[in-house]
């Protein structure tokens, strides 16, 4: 099973996607990103594993997807997806 993160700019921000996707129906959770997909070293992105397309869908809708989206391969490295 795939792992998604979608990034975003602030931890305030990950919270309020997760809180709209949880209200959704989703299983997110906030997580801090990995320090090599962040420009800066720091940044927080909400995890998922299944139906990540669909999630992508209502943040947009939303106006709430500020980041880009990556996807964790079995070997664990991540690359960048566009769902």
């Amino acid at each position: 099973m795939n792992q998604y993160l979608i990034m975003c700019r602030s931890l305030t921000r990950a919270q309020a996607c997760k809180s709209l996707l949880e209200r959704s129906g989703f299983t997110v959770t906030v997580t801090k990103a990995p320090q090599k997909l962040t420009l800066s070293g720091c940044g927080y992105a909400v995890s998922i594993y299944r139906k990540a397309d669909e999630a992508v869908k209502l943040l947009h809708s939303k106006n709430m997807l500020s980041g880009k989206i990556f996807r964790r391969n079995d070997d664990g490295a991540y690359e960048e997806v566009a769902l």
